[in-house]
């Protein structure tokens, strides 16, 4: 079943809304898949997303939800140190398909054949560990509570490189009533004022 603080966040909006949606209603899905599902099914959401110009034209948000720094990570062990994009370009680096951390890294015009994708963080992790890649590229927080799950310590893991410090929220099918998410976004507000995310984000850090 979905966990996380993204999770918990959605879901104490939805029960301040009266609205009963719980954790088994979500579905977990390949990103690649759902990112391309989202701007082709209306009545779908898709979470969490980077806030993005790009994907702001196609796409409707509501939160943010959680702040994000996307980064290049690697083991602590393999002492890699990276200062500029020339650096990375030296490396094989680890991307879930179609994920910020994919876009923000062939946006430095590192070779694709450089670039080995997966579907999704857990995959992402093995190949790190197996040395398949030297580094990956995602959401730092994200990233290391999936290192979490696996029974490992994510502290043998570092940010070499910061590609992106933004927000994630919540994405909807262009299509999606704006009366309706503007209820969404009120929650969500709400929560932010009274200290809910808060209390939930220190809960998984």
């Amino acid at each position: 079943m979905p966990t996380g603080m993204a999770v918990d966040i959605l879901l104490a909006a939805f029960r301040k809304l009266g609205v009963g949606v719980t954790a088994a209603d979500i579905n977990i899905v390949p990103w690649n898949r759902s990112y391309k599902y989202i701007q082709k099914k209306p009545g779908t959401a898709l979470f969490s997303m980077t806030y993005t110009p790009d994907r702001e034209k196609i796409m409707k948000f509501v939160g943010p939800s959680i702040p994000s720094v996307i980064s290049v990570i690697a083991p602590k062990k393999s002492n890699i140190v990276a200062h500029t994009a020339s650096d990375l370009s030296q490396l094989n680096i680890g991307v879930v398909r179609d994920d910020i951390g994919d876009q923000l890294v062939r946006n430095l015009a590192v070779s694709n054949d450089a670039i080995k994708r997966k579907n999704s963080t857990k995959q992402l992790f093995y190949l790190l560990k197996s040395g398949r890649v030297d580094v990956v590229a995602y959401a730092v927080d994200v990233f290391k509570n999936a290192i979490k799950k696996t029974g490992e310590d994510p502290n043998q893991y570092e940010e070499i490189f910061i590609l992106k410090k933004g927000q994630l929220g919540y994405a909807f099918h262009n299509s999606t009533d704006a009366n309706a998410l503007a209820h969404l976004q009120k929650a969500i507000d709400e929560l932010r004022t009274d200290g809910t995310i808060d209390k939930i984000i220190a809960e998984y850090r």
